[in-house]
This record gives C-alpha cells, structure tokens and sequence, in this order.
C-alpha cells in the first residue's frame, strides 16, 4: 500500500495546504479539515484511483491512512 498512501498523503496535503501530514493524523482533529473539506477528499480519491466509497463506509475514514486503506480495498488489493 506504500504507493496509495503516499499519494493520499499528499493529495490530503494539497487540499488542506499542508505539509506536515502523516499517515496517522485524523482529518479533523489533527489536520483541521471540517466535515466539507472531508468529503471533498474523499470525492478527490474517488476519482484519483476511479473507485466508489460507500455513503455509510465516509464516517468510518478518520486518518489519512484510512482513505488510502479504503482506495486500496476498493481497487481490489485488500
């Protein structure tokens, strides 16, 4: 998944313009992302990786880590 998650990194980096995010750090709590800015990346690795998240799965994807883990399962290798 190395390759997932460092571009989810730094799509997530991008989007919120920062450059300190890690794999582990919360959208909200830690990177200051509010509800908007959470669907719009996920909306952003939807279309990143041509994938489909779920509408009830969104809440579950709280890390940086998560959104790569989700685009990873959905793309078929997890």
């Amino acid at each position: 998944m190395s390759g997932h998650a460092d571009e989810v990194r730094e799509l997530v980096a991008r989007q919120l313009g920062r450059h300190d995010v890690g794999l582990d750090d919360r959208l909200i709590e830690d990177l200051g992302a509010d509800s908007i800015d959470a669907v719009t990346l996920v909306a952003i690795v939807e279309e990143t990786y041509g994938i489909r998240v779920d509408e009830e799965r969104v809440s579950l994807l709280r890390t940086v880590r998560d959104l790569a883990e989700e685009a990873v399962r959905l793309q078929g290798g997890g």
